[in-house]
């Protein structure tokens, strides 16, 4: 008879108990509990990922990480009062793929070997993209274009549409299209009818290829796949084996892990909330 009461009394205070647990939202950046902003540390799931930081008065405040489904870090940001202040991106293996710090606007990626794949900073205004032993092949400050080969050698250098450097010379072909030589050595090849030039690398494989008729820009690795390429306001970047790495519309930026999946800017459809400490 005990036993049953002490059932039917355990079945009783269950919705008690229940009901007065805290309900959690995350919304819009903020935590809330029962409508309340919250401070603590929280872990939230969001899709396949768990994150887990520290909440002051609703907002991220201090060191906040995301997680892979096995448990290696994604992501790690540094909040101040609910504002980003530094990010950090992993690849799976555990080495840096991208980091961003807002003191000086900056933005590094690189690949998995620690190479840069680009760099850029709102304050100086100077972007650079690099080829794959790390060293520059396009740097722009937003005036001034400088391309070079894979030697640190100069292919032109370009403020607007007026040349900085000598550009070489022009040899026709028996075809009609052409050769710009530079030094004794062929640095790109133009079609007949002057809208295609191709720049190339010190070993002759294409490197750039700037297309007039549709306003196409294409950098390649030197296996032949496309490493950049941009038309009007879309760009993108791939890794080596052409599977896109970033890819932005001047808009909206998505940076890509090596298996093809989006890397979560924000925490995005939170499925649940737990509470810490």
């Amino acid at each position: 008879m005990k036993k049953i009461l002490l059932v039917l009394l355990l079945l009783f205070l269950m919705p008690i108990s229940i009901s007065a647990k805290e309900k959690y939202e995350f919304k819009d950046g903020t935590l809330y509990s029962d409508g309340k902003k919250v401070t603590g540390t929280f872990e939230l799931i969001s899709g396949k990922n768990k994150a887990k930081g520290s909440f002051v008065n609703g907002l991220p405040d201090g060191i906040f990480e995301t997680y892979y489904p096995d448990g290696s870090i994604m992501l790690k940001n540094t909040f101040v009062a609910g504002i980003r202040m530094t990010e950090e991106t992993y690849y799976k293996g555990g080495k840096l793929f991208i980091k961003f710090s807002k003191k000086d606007d900056s933005l590094k990626v690189f690949y998995e070997d620690g190479n840069l794949v680009l760099s850029r900073s709102i304050k100086t205004g100077i972007y650079i993209i690099y080829h794959e032993n790390g060293k520059p092949l396009m740097v722009s400050n937003g005036n001034i274009s400088t391309l070079y080969n894979e030697n640190n050698e100069i292919l032109f250098k370009l403020n607007g549409d007026e040349s900085l450097d000598s550009q070489g010379d022009l040899k026709e072909l028996k075809d009609g299209s052409y050769q710009l030589v530079k030094n004794n050595k062929v640095i790109a090849t133009l079609d007949a009818s002057g809208m295609i030039v191709t720049f190339l690398y010190s070993t002759g494989e294409p490197l750039m290829r700037v297309n007039d008729n549709n306003g196409l820009l294409e950098i390649f690795f030197k296996n032949g796949n496309v490493f950049f390429e941009a038309n009007g306001n879309n760009f993108r970047i791939n890794y080596k084996d052409g599977k896109p790495l970033y890819k932005t519309d001047k808009i909206t930026e998505i940076f890509f892990n090596k298996d093809g999946e989006e890397i979560p800017n924000d925490l995005e459809k939170v499925i649940g909330i737990r509470k810490v400490k």
